[in-house]
């Protein structure tokens, strides 16, 4: 990651949940201070996991290292109690919990894989799986794991870590962003509060209204090139993996809309560079109308600003062509030089399992991968709060969830002309069409070195 503000983009979802957690974890302790058994005990659909090895007795006296980002000390009750049940269940295999900050994961995994310690379970974001799936770091889970583990999450999400035919991640969490509004400035702007926009073009067109009347911005973009291309219709990458396809009609529409949003000053020109939390922090402030990111950035809306949250109205996200929605997923994954495979494959299964998630979620207002566990009841009653609302309405979209990736390998070093080109364009320095062509040559060119080094 070569800038503040790729760094920003790239880690939005990851960040923003990570301090989502933070601040369930210390801010309201109805919902968080509670053991995960007297808060989210498990429904009794919910799937049981499977042992260590189905076919036959596991290995004794195992340890395995399991290592995650940024859920301690918030979940320790959660996760030791799953760890708790998994040793249970597989006499002889003890599982040792790791948690590391987001910002030390990826230097210290690769440390220990270089020196030979790797861990056997491991929490990475989608980027960070498919970087080290391209220096064939991982176990393909298409080739070890059982059809029965691999067949409980939504497809959409279990290939978000495919790469040719194989894929490396089990997907545990995500968020999914709903249209959340303060109605209080809707009114002031005179507009119907009971009409939130249903296209990105009316999003812009009540946000210059909201400005034009009130002073206050109508929304915060979160800029993710790349995906943003994806999600909009624009195929990035040819089936083959040969070609880029980057420069389209459709793209060059995507390109012009943000470039006039940004130019007219309908969204903040600061929010270009700005952290993980500017949006959440101008949204409760009563700076800006709306914030379209994940229901759980509510429970800290509701923790520091009560007027606000009690005004705040949620509605689904603005309609996307491809009819899609990106999740910014947490996996969990097996570094190939663990020793256990087995072992660690049925770990890393277990924590992502129906049960494990269903559970998680309902500690923590996220979403899970697995198709049974979505479909609980959990997810489809609940009151009129927004965080309940907000909740019912990202589940609604689960099935269509997935996580961008080119599936090729150094996908990170094809896509850098995107991101370094993203900056250039708003700020006037390069026309859309420019960013468009020059961003697809770039990519190309990388493209065809990645691919002619891998045959």
């Amino acid at each position: 990651m070569t800038s503040k503000f790729r760094y920003t983009a790239l880690t939005v979802i990851c960040t923003l949940m990570v301090s989502v957690f933070a601040a369930c974890g210390s801010g309201n302790k109805e919902e968080s201070s509670g053991s995960p058994s007297a808060s989210a005990s498990s429904s009794p659909e919910a799937s049981a996991s499977p042992s260590a090895s189905p076919e036959e007795t596991p290995k004794k006296d195992i340890t395995l290292q399991f290592w995650t980002i940024s859920l301690s000390p918030n979940f320790d009750d959660y996760i030791n109690g799953r760890i708790k049940k998994f040793q249970d269940e597989n006499p002889g295999i003890t599982v040792k919990w790791t948690d590391l900050p987001y910002d030390a994961m990826e230097n210290k995994l690769l440390t220990s894989i270089a020196g030979g310690k790797a861990p056997d379970v491991v929490n990475l974001n989608t980027g960070m799986t498919m970087t080290l799936a391209g220096k064939n770091a991982l176990v393909d889970l298409n080739a070890e794991a059982t059809e029965d583990q691999r067949s409980i999450y939504f497809e959409n999400l279990y290939n978000s870590a495919k790469l040719g035919d194989s894929v490396y991640a089990f997907p545990w969490y995500y968020g999914l962003n709903a249209f959340m509004y303060n109605k209080e400035l809707y009114e002031k702007a005179g507009l119907d509060p009971a009409k939130p926009p249903t296209t990105w073009d009316e999003l812009k067109e009540q946000a210059v209204t909201i400005k034009q009347k009130t002073g206050k911005y109508g929304f915060v973009p979160t800029y993710n090139p790349p995906a943003d291309l994806y999600f909009s219709g624009v195929p990035v990458i040819s089936d083959d993996k040969k070609k880029m396809i980057i420069n389209t009609p459709e793209a060059l529409e995507w390109v012009k809309w943000n470039k006039a949003l940004y130019d007219e000053g309908v969204v903040p020109k600061e929010s270009l560079t700005a952290d993980a939390n500017y949006a959440t922090d101008k949204y409760q402030s009563g700076q800006i109308a709306t914030l379209t990111t994940g229901a759980a950035f509510l429970s800290r809306v509701k923790t520091n600003a009560k007027k606000v949250y009690d005004n705040t109205l949620v509605a689904p996200m603005p309609a996307l062509k491809t009819g899609k929605y990106h999740a910014g997923l947490m996996n969990l994954v097996v570094p190939e030089k663990s020793k256990n495979h087995k072992e660690a494959i049925a770990l890393a299964n277990f924590m992502t399992n129906d049960e494990s998630q269903l559970e998680f979620c309902k500690i923590v207002n996220i979403l899970p991968s697995t198709k049974k566990a979505a479909a609980d009841p959990f997810f489809t009653e609940a009151g009129d709060d927004p965080e309940s609302k907000a909740k019912i309405i990202t589940a609604q979209e689960a099935a269509q969830a997935q996580d961008f990736t080119l599936g090729v390998k150094d996908e990170g070093k094809i896509l850098e002309s995107l991101w370094k080109n993203w900056q250039k364009m708003l700020l006037g320095k390069m026309t859309p069409e420019e960013y468009l062509s020059q961003s697809e040559a770039a990519a190309q060119k990388v493209l065809d070195e990645v691919n002619k080094a891998n045959g």
